[in-house]
C-alpha cells in the first residue's frame, strides 16, 4: 500500500515538475497575468515573466471581484528590475526570493481626505524552486525502484535484505513468502 501511494505521489508530483518547468521556459517569451479579486476584499494579481513567478496581493481595499487573464510577447531585450506602478519602490531581496510588505499612499482629489493608502504584499519566487520541490518525490521513487531491483537480481528479501538463495518458503528474517523463483514476494503482492 504505502508503495502504491509512493508511485501515486511521484507521478502526480512528476506532472506537476513537468507543468512548472513549461512554465519556467514560457515565462521568458510571454508574459502571463492571471488577476483575482475577491468580491468586497482582498484583489490578488500573479505574473509570470522571465523565469519567475510574481504574487501581489492588495491587502486593503474593496475589489469588485472577477478573475482576468491576459497575455503579451516579451522582447529579446526584456529586463525586469522591480518599477512597476504598484510594486515597492525598493525590492527587497533574499536568496533571489523576495517576501515583502509594504503600504502605498496614493492622492485622490475624489476623497474628502485627500487621498488614500492601500497594504500590499509582494512574493517572487523562482520557477526552479517550485519544479526543484516536486521532482524530489520521483527523484525518491527512482531511489527506490533501483534498490528493490538491485535486491531482487541479488536474491535478497525485498523487506529486509535477508539472502533468500538457501530459503525455500519464507524469509527466515521477516516471515516474507518466497516466490519460486527465489526472491521474496512484496507486501503489495
Amino acid at each position: 500500500m504505502r508503495r502504491r501511494l509512493l508511485t501515486i505521489l511521484s507521478a502526480f508530483s512528476l506532472v506537476l515538475c513537468v507543468a512548472v518547468t513549461a512554465l519556467w521556459v514560457r515565462s521568458y517569451y510571454v508574459r502571463d497575468i492571471v488577476a483575482i479579486g475577491l468580491k468586497g476584499g482582498h484583489s490578488y494579481t500573479a505574473q509570470s515573466i522571465l523565469g519567475r513567478l510574481h504574487i501581489l496581493s492588495t491587502l486593503s481595499g474593496k475589489s469588485a471581484g472577477g478573475f482576468s487573464h491576459t497575455s503579451d510577447r516579451l522582447s529579446p531585450e526584456a529586463v525586469w528590475h522591480g518599477g512597476m506602478s504598484s510594486y515597492p519602490l525598493a525590492v527587497r531581496w533574499r536568496l533571489g526570493f523576495v517576501f515583502q510588505t509594504y503600504t502605498r499612499y496614493h492622492m485622490g482629489f475624489e476623497q474628502p481626505s485627500g487621498g488614500f493608502v492601500t497594504r500590499h504584499r509582494l512574493i517572487i519566487i523562482p520557477y526552479w524552486c517550485p519544479a526543484a520541490a516536486f521532482a524530489l518525490a520521483p527523484a525518491v521513487w527512482v531511489v527506490c525502484w533501483r534498490r528493490r531491483r538491485r535486491q531482487h537480481r541479488a536474491g535478497l528479501c525485498p523487506r529486509c535484505g535477508y539472502d533468500l538463495r538457501a530459503s525455500k518458503e519464507r524469509c527466515p528474517e521477516c516471515g516474507t513468502p518466497v516466490q519460486r523463483d527465489g526472491s521474496a514476494m512484496t507486501a503489495d503482492g
